[in-house]
């Protein structure tokens, strides 16, 4: 009976209408950034912003890998050799091709539209903050090794120059300690490969049956000889290959048009069922929940890699008030930055962990937490002669609640409380401001 069930659901997922007008929550962290529509709280009165400490994820982007290189590539060449195709394997094989001439040489690079959301939060910024824009602008600007990185920082940096009347100085650096941490910590590359979610992880694909989406898209693009002959492991390779092209093509829109081709004609939406969207969306969240998120324990190892960024904002923000050389501090990371970093500052939609899969959505959304473009900034603000300051802390340019933090102004804390407060979290960890972060990473563990 249970593999009677098993081929029905198979055949009913191969023979359901393709998705046409599916909604495109499927996305997660691939979705583009959402213009922010709230209104801010009055600042209190007497107080004006000063400095801006900002860290952001790179723009919409290319993919990462060129298309010659992904299996799916591989695969539906040898079976287009092996006349082993079917007309929905044909159009694949297409639009597949089609792809690689619209990635052309920017693989890695953010896109067209990227330029766009990062210059769009940079004119934003600036509209909020027009005060501290006034005078002379000294910006500290850090990146990472990544090439996308950069264009972002120069993306944003031209967006807010647009209303800067005033003479701006930028020194840029690099910075994979504080931004790649997720790179330089070996115990976390372990437990990225195979931590105490991979249980959890493997019954949420037996519960969104991966095995049968894998093989109902195989049933559409292959011919029965040459699908019966690939394995679970080879199904779920290109599966995911394809899935990635039906991701990114959502950032590649002007860039598409450049080559010469429309939307429908890179499609690769239209080869999944909306169920099957689901399906690969829900895994794709979760994977990304516990290996960069909250996960089950937002104290684990992969909230804790973010510790060097934290001490990195404290510290750049004391500097500030100390000396006051930089309006703001820019950063321009990755996603694998901005999910760790929200969870360990306790941004309440972003910190709470859970082992319950069916929660992974309602705590934790990817496309609100970490879309492109994603980023988290502390506003502070001064009242003229006065000591006193406040933040403000945004994320995604919404005004964020700190969980364990009482206020009386929110969402404005008191920037004393707000720095006592990551201070004692940060010694809970047996770290201190003091620490070399290079050595932290290299023996941090998963205790």
């Amino acid at each position: 009976m249970k593999i009677f069930k098993a081929l029905l659901f198979c055949s009913t997922l191969s023979t359901a209408t393709l998705a046409q007008n599916c909604p495109d929550n499927f996305l997660g962290t691939k979705t583009l950034y959402p213009a922010p529509d709230q209104k801010y709280a009055p600042i209190p009165q007497g107080y004006e912003p000063v400095f801006i400490n900002h860290v952001g994820r790179h723009g919409a982007r290319h993919l990462t890998k060129e298309v010659k290189i992904a299996y799916a590539y591989q695969l539906l060449l040898k079976a287009d050799s092996a006349k082993a195709l079917t007309e929905k394997g044909k159009l694949l094989k297409e639009m597949i091709l089609r792809l690689e001439k619209v990635e052309g040489v920017d693989t890695k690079s953010i896109s067209d539209e990227g330029r766009a959301e990062l210059k769009d939060i940079a004119r934003r910024m600036y509209a909020e903050n027009k005060s501290l824009f006034s005078n002379t602008v000294n910006l500290n600007v850090g990146i990472t090794k990544e090439i996308r990185t950069k264009q972002s920082a120069d993306a944003f940096l031209s967006g807010l120059k647009e209303g800067l009347k005033t003479q701006l100085t930028i020194e840029q650096y690099n910075d994979d300690t504080d931004l790649r941490f997720y790179d330089t910590a070996p115990a976390y590359k372990a437990f990225e490969q195979d931590g105490p979610w991979t249980p959890l992880m493997e019954e949420l694909e037996k519960n969104e049956r991966i095995d049968e989406v894998n093989k109902a898209l195989a049933s559409r693009i292959f011919k029965a000889d040459f699908a019966n002959n690939l394995s679970a492991k080879q199904l779920d390779k290109f599966t995911g290959d394809v899935f990635g092209f039906t991701t990114i093509v959502y950032s590649l829109k002007n860039e598409i048009l450049k080559a010469g081709f429309t939307a429908e004609q890179l499609n690769f939406k239209s080869l999944f069922t909306c169920t099957e969207l689901q399906h690969l969306g829900q895994v794709d969240v979760a994977d990304d929940f516990y290996k960069k998120g909250p996960g089950m324990d937002v104290n684990g190892i992969q909230v804790r890699i973010a510790v060097p960024l934290l001490i990195n904002f404290i510290k750049t923000t004391d500097d500030f008030i100390a000396n006051g050389k930089y309006t703001a501090q820019l950063r321009f990371a990755h996603a694998e930055t901005i999910a760790p970093y929200a969870a360990l500052l306790g941004i309440d939609v972003a910190d709470k962990p859970t082992k319950d899969l069916s929660r992974i959505n309602k705590d934790w959304q990817a496309a609100q937490v970490a879309p492109l473009s994603s980023n988290i900034q502390w506003i502070l603000y001064k009242k003229a002669n006065s000591a006193d300051y406040l933040v403000k802390v945004l994320l995604n340019e919404k005004e964020a609640r700190i969980t364990g933090l009482k206020t009386n102004s929110y969402p404005y804390y008191k920037w004393s409380e707000l720095k006592a407060f990551y201070t004692k979290k940060l010694n809970g960890y047996g770290v201190n401001m003091t620490d070399d972060m290079n050595k932290y990473l290299q023996q941090i563990t998963q205790k």
